[in-house]
């Protein structure tokens, strides 16, 4: 008998393969984790994939009571306003341009024109690095600069942020 013909006909009689993205090597962040088997995924999709429908609504009961659900990607959110922004970034096809009234720039939705006049006109989210003094947009271009800026200094500077 040939091994070959074997292995394609017991490959034929499998149910097809999914393509769920497993975490092997978790980082920092808190992964969605299966109940039962304690397997990682990169999302709650394909959790939602490999658990069944009512081991699927156990775990949302247990975990997002309250929460509001994007039904489109199984995302969960604990405000309205970050689902609208979400929905509207994500999944909004036909798009109501919003302008900036102060310059000639349009976006998705009005969110991102919220955005764009605190951090551009309004410049409210503006920060200082705290050992040069140089100008940023907002806090999280600091780090990167420091590394530059404060010559391997970078922990005391980052601490001083913080508070």
């Amino acid at each position: 008998m040939n091994p070959i013909s074997t292995i394609r006909d017991e490959a034929l009689s499998l149910p097809s393969a999914k393509s769920l993205s497993i975490v092997v090597f978790p980082r920092k962040k808190n992964y969605p984790k299966c109940p039962h088997c304690e397997l990682m995924f990169m999302k709650e999709i394909d959790l939602k994939t490999h658990l069944e429908d009512d081991q699927w609504e156990q775990y949302i009961h247990s975990n997002f009571q309250g929460c509001l659900t994007c039904e489109e990607c199984c995302l969960f959110f604990d405000s309205s306003k970050g689902y609208m922004q979400h929905y509207g970034k994500v999944h909004e096809t036909k798009y109501k341009y919003s302008k900036c009234s102060q310059c000639p720039k349009k976006f998705k939705n009005k969110y991102a024109v919220k955005f764009h006049m605190k951090q551009v006109h309004q410049k409210t989210t503006r920060e200082n690095c705290p050992s040069c003094g140089k100008v940023f947009y907002n806090k999280y271009l600091i780090p990167k600069h420091l590394l530059k800026c404060s010559n391997g200094k970078f922990e005391s500077i980052k601490n001083s942020i913080a508070n």
